[in-house]
């Protein structure tokens, strides 16, 4: 569709004159014809570009039926385009880099560069410049350069599901050249589905030249059988951070209970903080001291801060720090009340213990074991650190405690042991030579900049099913803004011109648009009845195609 140019608009004229101006064909001269003049939006604001056509004077020289033009225009701004190349390049670099959504890529562009698009218009030179970029970095030559002074691979690959029962963006990610290979939109997460991820890394792997040193990821059963099969021989680490969440589970469950019990029990605080407000606004019209009620209000605070972190993993749990903190409150407001100095104050300092001790009375059971707990599962985490020694020697002490843990009769602690079980081959593969490589949070760090830049721009507070939907080309796009820190040049982005979504990202965003319809109460009528007339229509093809045969 053609672009409606605002009217009035003020265009600066830029003329591209033919270089040789001899003919093409035969050498001779030539003449100028005319100008072929097009407006385009540059950063520098509206460009009427008027590029310069000449003639071969020579009416028997085949050149003299074609017009020479300025060479210079395709460095301007490709056909039919009506940015810029330094414009479009400074679109991507808003909405990659600086994850501006389009109303403000819109209102940024027409209020610093005179530049007025739609933003149907906005969103569709962005998906162009998410294709070309995601061609780029897909590049094969492009990837050798970067991986020429690299000796070997550690290739790690996690799964991305903002939402349940929605697809699964997978992405394989290489770790010493800190680049993203590919993302894959999955329907399923099958062994099948995952194994053929696993044959296409290797496949880029051999294409490059470079060995496989080792696998990393979260023990997923489809990683583990997939990687054993297509890259036997290659050791696959497992993530310790998913293995301590792992172990820890049965003990953060009971410390979860335990915190919110506290939570339940540590009531009156809002009653305690009403009453004392109103005594110290009626001290202080009066001019009254009114020191012991700040402190009243400073203790109350000092609990509701402690009530409401959350904080904490496997070897530190939030509930035992809530309680920790409740412990030492209690014993500070008790110093006070050994002081019986009597008076509102102290009346409300005690109402203040009494909820405390509620709070802590209902979870003492779980105060006791859970430290104990906690205890084994710094042990365990002791044997994984590479200070504390050598593998062999850490894995020994490790088997050692898994046994130990398993003849406990403790059913969280038999837990704890066939968890340790199960990840055991993985959490010592490849020995000393992959101590550095202790989990999989690296992956799961960049899992962040498509997350973030997801909520910038659409303001949900998790990632939405469009991340997934767009993974494989988005992935790309903004790994490639994440090392590039500058606005992409059109001798970079304009090998790419034609490049266009994969099938892959073309058949995941028409399902989103399905799926979009079937909420909708007033499109979803239209949907079926779309779909059953193609069941009907394919159903006569293939009726048609039998009566043939």
């Amino acid at each position: 569709m053609a672009h409606t140019w605002p009217h009035p608009l003020t265009f600066r004229e830029l003329k591209l004159f033919v270089l040789d101006q001899n003919c093409w064909d035969c050498g001779g001269p030539t003449t100028i014809r005319d100008y072929r003049r097009r407006p385009v939006y540059t950063l520098e604001g509206p460009t009427r570009v008027a590029r310069q056509l000449r003639q071969c004077l020579d009416e028997r020289c085949l050149g003299h039926e074609k017009l020479m033009t300025a060479e210079e225009d395709i460095l301007i701004a490709p056909p039919l385009w009506i940015l810029a190349w330094d414009a479009f390049a400074h679109l991507g670099q808003a909405r990659f880099a600086r994850h501006m959504s389009v109303p403000e890529i819109r209102e940024e562009l027409a209020d610093h560069y005179d530049i007025h698009l739609s933003e149907d218009c906005i969103e569709d030179y962005v998906g162009r410049y998410q294709a070309m970029l995601a061609a780029r970095q897909r590049d094969p030559e492009l990837l050798r350069e970067h991986y020429r002074s690299v000796d070997d691979l550690i290739l790690t690959i996690d799964g991305l599901q903002p939402e349940k029962g929605h697809e699964t963006l997978y992405t394989v990610r290489e770790l010493n050249g800190q680049r993203v290979w590919f993302a894959s939109t999955l329907l399923s997460s099958s062994h099948d589905e995952v194994e053929k991820l696993i044959v296409r890394a290797k496949q880029m792997a051999e294409q490059l030249g470079k060995p496989i040193r080792a696998w990393m990821s979260d023990k997923q059963d489809a990683f583990v059988k997939g990687i054993a099969k297509v890259c036997p021989g290659v050791p696959h680490r497992y993530c310790q951070n998913h293995f301590l969440r792992d172990v820890a589970a049965p003990v953060l469950e009971a410390d979860s209970h335990a915190k919110v019990q506290m939570r339940k029990k540590v009531r009156g605080l809002r009653t305690i903080e009403k009453e004392v407000l109103q005594r110290k606004d009626r001290l202080d019209k009066k001019g009254k001291d009114s020191d012991g009620d700040q402190v009243v209000l400073d203790y109350c605070a000092t609990v509701r801060g402690i009530l409401n972190k959350n904080q904490g993993g496997p070897l530190d749990p939030p509930g035992l720090r809530m309680a920790e903190g409740l412990k030492e409150v209690r014993e500070s407001l008790q110093a006070n009340l050994d002081e019986q100095v009597g008076g509102l104050v102290e009346r409300d300092l005690k109402r203040l213990s009494a909820c405390i001790d509620r709070g802590l009375d209902v979870v003492q059971p779980e105060l006791t074991k859970i430290p104990e707990y906690v205890k084994d599962l710094r042990a365990i985490h002791d044997t994984l650190d590479p200070k504390k020694g050598k593998p062999a020697k850490r894995q020994a002490k490790f088997t050692a405690l898994c046994q130990t843990l398993q003849a406990d009769s403790d059913p969280v602690r038999q837990s704890i042991a066939t968890v340790m079980s199960s990840f055991e081959p993985g959490l010592f593969a490849g020995g000393q030579a992959l101590d550095a490589l202790q989990d999989n949070l690296d992956l799961e760090r960049w899992f962040r900049l498509p997350k973030s830049h997801e909520r910038k721009i659409h303001g949900r507070q998790h990632a939405g099913v469009r991340l997934v939907h767009e993974g494989p080309g988005l992935a790309l796009a903004l790994d490639a803004h994440h090392s590039h820190r500058r606005p992409f040049t059109e001798k970079e982005l304009g090998p790419y011109l034609g490049a266009m979504p994969t099938d892959e990202e073309l058949q995941a965003v028409e399902r989103r648009k399905i799926m979009r319809r079937a909420t909708s109460r007033e499109a979803r009528p239209n949907l079926l009845a779309s779909l059953e007339t193609r069941y009907r229509s394919a159903h006569r093809k293939i009726r048609a195609r039998q009566s043939r045969d």
